[in-house]
């Protein structure tokens, strides 16, 4: 395969099924996409604390869930079913009302059967926090063990007892078959997969694509994999908590979308390869152990 071919190549770190919508919006705006996925989900090697707090969502215990992914949405699936039971139907059983951090968390909750009561209008962190009723109540947080923590000490400042809880674990693609957390497949032509070396490879021959970051954790694993010597690339953040990410490293981000959309990252990457400068991202050389 001809990787990083055409005049504007963008790299998404993310599962070629999860990046189905995004690749349409950016073909339509005339760049060539390739998927990149470096990390991946698991449930938490002992999901026993998130077990018993479902147990007590269906006991009515909690006011609140708190959705702030899909990949949540799935573990809660997960391992509400391996407890004989259905998300939806522990928060009916509950009275618990639910809050999604944006519109595509709502909809995967929506097509698991479960009541979506808020959705701001500001798909983040913050927005949430601005939309959120003041307390007390008791709110239940599924999250990623690398989320930052603050959604619960926002909630926690509005007067709720919040009780965060590892939902799923980020770890190098890919996850062990047996704990893996399936992300929410997208329908249409996937994107071909760029291996890390390929990428490597080319962008250090000259080619500077635009790499699309959608989380600090895709960050992380990005500088991990790599080793010495210079790679230029043009930094996409998907929001500010990544370009912050980006940041902390001494990446300096091309551009950051605006919201997490498939328009919106079209719109960030036209604005990257817009930029007159040369980027001034660099990474590193393969030391020979990346894929």
């Amino acid at each position: 395969m001809d990787g990083l071919a055409g005049e504007h190549p963008v790299v998404v770190l993310r599962h070629p099924a999860r990046t189905v919508r995004i690749g349409d919006a950016l073909r339509a705006h005339g760049m060539t996409v390739h998927a990149l996925p470096l990390t991946d989900t698991e449930l938490p090697a002992d999901p026993a604390a998130f077990a018993r707090a479902l147990q007590d969502l269906g006991q009515g215990r909690y006011a609140w869930l708190v959705v702030t992914s899909a990949n949540a949405v799935q573990a809660l699936g997960m391992i509400a079913g391996a407890e004989g039971a259905s998300l939806a139907g522990l928060v009916r059983r509950g009275g618990v009302r639910v809050a999604a951090v944006g519109a595509a968390t709502a909809r995967t909750l929506a097509e698991a059967g479960v009541v979506v009561d808020l959705v701001p209008e500001e798909a983040s962190s913050a927005g949430l926090l601005t939309a959120f009723p003041g307390g007390p109540a008791a709110v239940l947080l599924p999250q990623a063990d690398l989320a930052p923590d603050d959604l619960r000490a926002g909630l926690t400042a509005s007067g709720h007892a919040v009780h965060r809880v590892e939902a799923y674990r980020t770890v190098p693609f890919p996850a062990h078959p047996a704990r893996r957390v399936p992300g929410v497949e997208e329908h249409g032509p996937r994107p071909p997969v760029l291996s890390l070396r390929d990428l490597v490879r080319r962008a250090s021959g000259g080619v500077q694509p635009a790499v699309v970051f959608p989380a600090p954790s895709a960050v992380r694993q990005f500088h991990d994999r790599l080793g010495v010597g210079p790679l230029s690339f043009r930094a996409v953040a998907i929001g500010p908590t990544t370009a912050a990410a980006l940041r902390s490293l001494g990446w300096v981000p091309a551009a950051t979308a605006a919201e997490p959309t498939p328009e919106g990252i079209a719109r960030a990457a036209l604005d990257a390869f817009a930029r007159d400068d040369a980027p001034s991202s660099h990474a590193a050389r393969s030391n020979g152990d990346t894929p």
